[in-house]
């Protein structure tokens, strides 16, 4: 998965007063801690944290804090379904600070049944964290291209920096940085609210946390909605390869939607002559980088970031267009100074991907990888299949979780056909792993995110299942809007992590 900035897309709210509440903590459960939201969060949400074992097989050894927030459900103690803890991906993403935002944007039934809960993951955001380099040093351009021996020496040498970092950051949280330890955060999360069981929205990386919650406490899930389905028997060296592929066919996607809209992009009348191109423009950009900053790394990074939706494509066509005419701005606009909370993003980003499975801790596997891949999908496979700080961070040697979903109750699981960042069959595969799972598949995008953002067909099944329990007797479909429909994102929901 690649790195980007979650970006909210709605402003205030005022939340309604809570009618209904859930049980309090149980007795030995440690309080919640409640104190000052991050700064931009709308009105109506409270944040707090709560203590967890540094190392959960040490209960009562040293101690970490855990984020959390809520916005209270507006129904009726009829209505009222319990917690939904919502995950937006990465690994990294935070919700702490965005759920009265996201209640906004959510339908009605669903917010008179909820609370909806926040939580940082250990190491992100108002938990306790994991920065492994500064804003300067992260935002620096043009990064080197470790697919090429001109840039490999170099890559290597800031990779190494970065893991380097990490280890002085946080030295005793990077071995407990794993999905299993964030999946017993989250039971203890639950437990502070005061709940029997609890309900997940996962996205992306979130659908990987739910399958490993629902794994180690699967009487404890009262519904779960798994978008954008990551494959549990591809955690995480092997989900590259899986993107790869993903990511090359999305480009020839987007490639033919440019060619045929040549009389604006003029980038080539063919999916091939556009992705020729794309190519021409890339080695000028290695040759002479816009504005000092903008390289061939850059525009890998940017491409993959907009393949994640296809309303994005216009800004990947639009952007190259204007560069190819003289006018870099841009692309060097996408190259903007990085923040501290973007360093961090990726800080977790990449220690959680450490801790969760092995990788190859030989360079030379890496630069093999990249060789075959640049061959087979072009630049975009070798920047995906680069080495990142898991070369020189190996925190953990453990197997992931194994998936199998026994004692689950039913899941819905939503996932499009073309989905670059969590392939098809990635989904098809945790399908198979949970026994009592129902898929949900969009057909006609590679849209990387649904529930909130494309349409009726999706949102009503959706939310009917979250508030009802309503699955589907069998797998369904729904046919997803073109790319240039309106935006049906609703107010407040965020952009996933890319």
């Amino acid at each position: 998965m690649t790195r980007a900035v979650r970006a909210l897309l709605a402003g205030a709210l005022t939340a309604a007063a809570l009618t209904a509440a859930p049980a309090p903590a149980r007795a030995g459960t440690e309080p919640i801690t409640w104190g000052a939201c991050p700064t931009g969060t709308a009105p109506g949400e409270r944040c707090g944290s709560i203590g967890a074992p540094l190392d959960h097989t040490r209960p009562d050894g040293a101690r970490i804090r855990v984020g959390v927030s809520r916005v209270p459900a507006t129904g009726s103690r009829a209505e009222y379904q319990g917690v939904l803890v919502v995950n937006f991906g990465g690994p990294g993403a935070s919700s702490v600070g965005s759920m009265a935002a996201l209640a906004g944007g959510l339908p009605e039934r669903l917010r008179r049944a909820y609370d909806l809960i926040g939580f940082d993951l250990r190491g992100r955001g108002t938990s306790t964290r994991v920065v492994c380099t500064d804003p300067v040093t992260f935002g620096r351009g043009p990064r080197p291209d470790p697919a090429v021996p001109a840039g490999r020496a170099a890559h290597l040498a800031a990779t190494r920096a970065f893991a380097d970092g990490c280890r002085t950051s946080a030295p005793d949280l990077l071995p407990h940085l794993t999905t299993r330890d964030i999946a017993r955060d989250l039971d203890l999360v639950r437990a502070a609210f005061g709940a029997e069981r609890l309900s997940i929205l996962g996205y992306s990386y979130g659908s990987y946390l739910g399958a490993v919650y629902g794994q180690l406490f699967p009487r404890r899930v009262h519904r779960m909605l798994l978008d954008s389905v990551v494959d549990p028997t591809e955690v995480w060296y092997g989900t590259g390869f899986l993107q790869a592929r993903a990511f090359s066919a999305r480009q020839r996607d987007w490639a033919g939607w440019a060619a045929d809209r040549d009389d604006r992009y003029h980038l080539g009348t063919s999916a091939a002559r556009v992705l020729a191109t794309w190519d021409v423009l890339r080695a000028r950009l290695v040759a002479e980088p816009a504005d000092g900053v903008f390289g061939g790394v850059e525009l890998d990074q940017f491409t993959i970031g907009r393949l994640y939706t296809d309303r994005d494509w216009p800004r990947l066509a639009g952007a190259l267009a204007d560069y190819a005419s003289g006018d870099p701005a841009a692309l060097v606009a996408a190259r903007r100074e990085a923040t501290g909370e973007e360093v961090n993003f990726e800080s977790v980003f990449q220690t959680v991907s450490c801790a969760d499975a092995p990788f190859p801790a030989d360079e030379r596997v890496f630069d093999a990888d990249m060789v075959r891949l640049r061959a087979r999908y072009g630049a975009l496979g070798a920047a995906i299949a680069s080495p990142g700080a898991c070369l020189y961070l190996q925190t953990n040697t453990a197997p992931p979780t194994r998936i199998d979903g026994a004692g689950l109750p039913g899941v819905l699981l939503i996932q499009s056909v073309g989905d670059p960042a969590t392939p098809y069959e990635g989904a098809l595969r945790m399908h198979d792993a949970l026994p009592s799972s129902r898929l949900l598949t969009v057909r006609g995008n590679g849209n990387h995110g649904h529930y909130l953002v494309d349409g009726p067909c999706v949102d009503d099944r959706a939310t009917g299942y979250l508030v009802d329990g309503t699955l589907p007797a069998n797998d369904i479909e729904c046919d997803a809007a073109a790319p240039e429909a309106p935006v049906t994102r609703r107010p407040g929901v965020p952009r996933l992590p890319r």
